[in-house]
């Protein structure tokens, strides 16, 4: 799921920085900046890279249909969705020489995300399912924690910005165990007037 919301993404940035500048080349990846070796990540080089740097369990959600009926009166108990905030950083990693092509880029993905703050399949027939929604919101962190961020990432900072993605929905749907449902009710209580 996390493949496929980051996909859909890669390829709508890439769609309109093409239709913005006339170009042909994909200008917009998903990757890691940095192999876990502590190599540069292959073919990131002045590209705007997007990587995930963490994953939340959103809970304000909860769901209520655990159980979904099945055969001869019985219901299957089922997970409940796992529902997830990504936290993406969007990187202009270009070279020195490129530096205002990269505030270019960067900027260039801001406008596209301040013109789309949210995506569904109505919207985006391009979406594809079980995606229903993205919604996306610039997050905001103070310049000490950025540099942890690029710290643990094991890169030196290049412009960037970081984006709340609401939400990832995981759900397998697997049945786990089934429950026997009610075969009828009877009442088998007696008036007391005696």
């Amino acid at each position: 799921m996390i493949a496929k919301a980051l996909t859909f993404v890669s390829d709508f940035l890439n769609h309109q920085i093409k239709m913005s500048y006339g170009i042909d080349e994909n200008r917009v990846v998903v990757s890691s900046l940095i192999n876990p070796d502590g190599t540069i990540a292959e073919n990131i080089e002045n590209k705007i890279v997007i990587s995930v740097i963490n994953l939340e369990h959103e809970t304000t959600v909860k769901s209520l249909n655990n159980y979904v009926p099945g055969d001869s009166n019985n219901y299957g108990k089922v997970s409940p969705p796992v529902y997830l905030n990504l936290y993406l950083l969007v990187s202009a990693n270009y070279d020195s020489g490129n530096y205002v092509e990269a505030l270019k880029m960067i900027s260039r993905v801001i406008s596209i995300f301040q013109e789309n703050t949210y995506f569904n399949q109505q919207k985006n027939p391009e979406m594809q399912s079980p995606l229903e929604k993205l919604t996306f919101e610039i997050f905001n962190l103070p310049i000490n924690e950025l540099s942890h961020i690029w710290s643990g990432i094991g890169a030196k900072y290049v412009p960037s910005i970081i984006y709340k993605v609401r939400m990832i929905t995981i759900n397998q749907g697997g049945v786990s165990k089934e429950v026997p449902g009610l075969s009828g009710t009877h009442n088998t209580s007696k008036s007391k007037n005696n």
